[in-house]
């Protein structure tokens, strides 16, 4: 058996020196190919390797650029992991080969009409991350989500600031006025007819009374008087204007379709 091997290595060899191309299942490989390999009913098996990150060269001892290998294992750190795939090494890391420019990296945030897990995507319900598969609660864990995933119901995603964490809940679904809200104006108005009123005094208008000044009788008059009411009659009116409101608060929902969240924690 080694000798066949050792003659048919020796035979590959010759042709190759000879035509400067290589066949295997075919007498007439292509001009513009080094190795043409041609079969109905046989594939091509990629040499198989297990890495460790798309930065480590390892199980190579360097990057080398343009090897292909595919790749076993599912490992590493987000956004640097690996899983299962063909990847080629760029001179600097291995990248993973797809026709799909949309693969999803660990910790992408997805709306879904779907209602379930799927495809290494979890809805986003704050459950415990012990309840998930072993490989999605170690990335979960990277991600700072070691006890439970984020709940995103009934909320909107915001854009983080330089003061928030990631993940971190805020807001409210409604708020209510206080007075600091209100526009700054002034009320004015009059008082109602209502509060018209009288004085009672004592008139001193003109009298009349007949005296006698020794035998002669005569009649004697006062002119009339002005007179000034009391101090007693200041008075003052007091009056409110209700707003009509209840403190009822104010939803500030805008017209919006309801989905669900989802995050990618690998499959």
């Amino acid at each position: 058996m080694k000798k066949n091997y050792v003659n048919t290595l020796i035979g590959i060899l010759f042709f190759s020196i000879v035509k400067s191309q290589v066949g295997i299942g075919t007498p007439n490989p292509s001009n513009s190919a080094v190795l043409e390999l041609s079969s109905s009913n046989k594939g091509f098996l990629m040499n198989t390797i297990s890495l460790t990150s798309t930065q480590s060269a390892s199980p190579l001892t360097a990057h080398t650029e343009g090897i292909w290998v595919y790749n076993t294992a599912t490992s590493g750190t987000a956004p640097n992991n690996v899983i299962p795939g063909l990847y080629y090494n760029d001179g600097a890391k291995w990248v993973l080969m797809s026709i799909n420019t949309d693969i999803p990296k660990i910790g992408d945030i997805k709306s879904s009409m779907v209602s379930t897990d799927h495809e290494g995507w979890y809805l986003m319900n704050g459950r415990n991350t012990s309840t998930l598969p072993a490989l999605a609660q170690t990335n979960a864990s990277t991600l700072g989500f070691a006890t439970a995933l984020p709940n995103t119901a009934d909320r909107i995603l915001k854009g983080k600031n330089t003061s928030e964490a990631v993940a971190a809940t805020g807001g409210t679904n409604s708020y209510t006025l206080s007075q600091a809200n209100l526009p700054n104006l002034t009320f004015s108005g009059n008082t109602s007819t209502n509060g018209a009123h009288t004085h009672n005094y004592t008139n001193r208008g003109v009298n009349y009374w007949n005296f006698n000044a020794g035998s002669l009788s005569a009649t004697r008059t006062i002119n009339t008087e002005t007179r000034t009411t009391g101090t007693a009659g200041n008075h003052s009116h007091t009056f409110s204007v209700g707003s009509g409101g209840s403190s009822t608060p104010i939803t500030q929902y805008p017209k919006h379709m309801v989905v669900q969240y989802f995050i990618y924690l690998g499959k």
